[in-house]
């Protein structure tokens, strides 16, 4: 779940031997391990059993420390600048579109 929370929202799929390294299993353990987290409802997501890749939707809410704290604050500055970005955009093309 850890490596969830490290990753953009755009970019949560992990593959299995991501999840083996991190969780140090065997990689014929990871899907298992994910098959219990997903019937626990500790996560959300599918798992592509050919490709060895898991995409995570959703992750169960839990206590975090300063630093997971620290990182949740600049992915949601940075996601603040991407928008504020696509606003101007926006505002630049319908403005050129008025004009027109």
């Amino acid at each position: 779940m850890e490596m969830t929370f490290k990753r953009p929202a755009n970019d949560r799929q992990l593959t299995f031997v991501e999840i083996s390294n991190e969780a140090r299993l065997p990689i014929e353990e990871v899907e298992l391990l994910v098959m219990k987290a997903l019937s626990l409802g500790l996560v959300q997501g599918s798992i592509d059993q050919v490709d060895q890749h898991v995409r995570m939707s959703w992750v169960q809410p839990r206590v975090l420390d300063k630093t997971q704290i620290a990182g949740m604050k600049k992915r949601l500055e940075n996601w603040c600048k991407d928008i504020r970005s696509m606003e101007l955009l926006m505002e630049k093309k319908a403005c050129d579109d008025i004009l027109t």
